[in-house]
């Protein structure tokens, strides 16, 4: 729980998503990975990452502002440059293979002519697996997987990929876990949290008090998604990593110290996250309600 990604619960819609990516990457080919703010892109791409022997992962997160160059840098960090007699090549330094992660590629704004210059360069390296230094001198990479992660372009701030690109590569669509899996996944990671923090009570640390709590957590989550969207508040944005932060929040409190309750805790944990997140007297009221 208390690493970047947190543990991995193994659902059925999990290994089915695994069970998809992981031929692309074996057979190194490039794909894009689209699915919604919060619904585990990033758990389920390093999930089937630490599957493949000795790749190296290298991350790029994209803004508004990301240009190739930022890429091409990248690639110089984490490659070595070989001369061969087709020209120069890009290796990875560690590991016999590389993965490229492009996180939020469609962050970049499109000029007048509907192109992005990080999207056109991204299909350069895919089309013909290399591109032009300053010295205009061509650049071969060698072991290199391009991998990208997209929200799709209805998201605010986001904009369509070119066709062009899209047509180059594989693409796979993930959404939010429904209600049943959100119970499985969290009641495993409330079991965590109860075994650590109430070791040896007879009310909470039990598989039935740890499902009883996410069922609980569940409800309220699915509950504030229907009464606050988006289109009230452009930050009233709830996805499962609300879950995921209430689930951590609990880690910091000592439940065994004198007067000190765990439903106490919960509940203030849930109103810090999801409460604190309204502008005005009339929605808390609507919350509390």
């Amino acid at each position: 729980l208390h690493s970047a990604t947190g543990p991995m619960v193994l659902t059925a819609e999990v290994q089915r998503d695994t069970a998809m990516l992981m031929p692309w990457l074996e057979r190194m080919e490039p794909f894009i990975l689209v699915g919604p703010e919060g619904c585990g892109k990033n758990m389920l791409l390093s999930h089937a990452f630490a599957k493949l022997r000795g790749a190296q992962v290298a991350v790029v997160h994209c803004s508004a502002q990301t240009k190739s160059w930022n890429v091409i840098q990248k690639l110089t960090q984490v490659c070595a440059s070989s001369a061969t007699q087709a020209g120069r090549i890009f290796r990875p330094k560690e590991g016999s293979r590389l993965i490229l992660f492009l996180k939020d590629i469609n962050l970049p704004k499109p000029d007048k002519y509907e192109t992005s210059e990080l999207v056109e360069f991204l299909q350069q390296l895919v089309t013909y697996n290399g591109f032009y230094d300053k010295q205009l001198e061509w650049v071969g990479l060698e072991k290199v997987q391009i991998v990208c992660s997209i929200n799709p372009a209805s998201t605010l701030g986001r904009y369509p990929l070119s066709s062009r690109f899209t047509a180059s590569v594989r693409i796979a669509c993930v959404s939010y876990p429904d209600r049943d899996a959100l119970t499985a996944i969290y009641g495993q990671l409330c079991a965590l949290v109860l075994r650590a923090s109430c070791e040896g009570s007879a009310e909470y640390d039990s598989p039935a008090a740890a499902k009883k709590l996410a069922a609980c957590m569940v409800e309220v989550y699915e509950s504030v998604r229907r009464k606050f969207s988006p289109d009230e508040q452009r930050h009233y944005q709830y996805s499962p990593r609300e879950l995921t932060r209430w689930v951590r929040g609990l880690l910091r409190y000592d439940m065994k110290s004198p007067g000190a309750t765990l439903l106490d805790t919960w509940a203030h944990e849930g109103a810090r996250l999801l409460r604190d997140r309204l502008v005005d007297p009339h929605a808390h009221a609507r919350f509390d309600a």
